[in-house]
């Protein structure tokens, strides 16, 4: 299962619920570079080196799933059918998006109404709503 970045921040801000998710799952934990790109992104921006460590090390521990030659594949039928539609989703969403249907994992967000736009995509919230 790839953990999209709002799962990882929820987890990181100490949210029990996906934590106990976390603990669950834990051997079936991924992500993708997508993701670590987004967080690295929002750490320095926001200067947050309290929590580079906990994202480096995360990152050290759980499989990271790469945009690669099928992920691209994946993400340029998929953005020419939801333009088609008239449907707009931003292109770093829709890269990790493409990356969960090659690997055939399910994509572990707390955004459903954006995701489930995305056909072929399996996704699933752990935020309590």
């Amino acid at each position: 299962m790839i953990l999209d970045t709002d799962t990882i921040s929820y987890y990181l801000r100490g949210d029990k619920n996906v934590q106990k998710k976390f603990q669950l799952n834990r051997s079936e934990l991924a992500s993708t570079s997508v993701n670590y790109s987004e967080l690295i992104f929002g750490l320095k921006k926001r200067d947050n080196k309290n929590l580079l460590p906990k994202v480096e090390l995360m990152f050290d521990n759980i499989k990271i799933y790469s945009f690669d030659k099928n992920s691209a594949r994946i993400f340029g039928i998929l953005k020419a059918l939801l333009s088609n539609k008239g449907t707009i989703i931003a292109d770093m969403d829709l890269m990790i998006a493409s990356i969960a249907i090659a690997n055939d994992e399910v994509l572990v967000s707390n955004n459903l109404k954006h995701f489930e736009k995305v056909e072929g995509l399996a996704v699933e919230s752990w935020k309590n709503r």
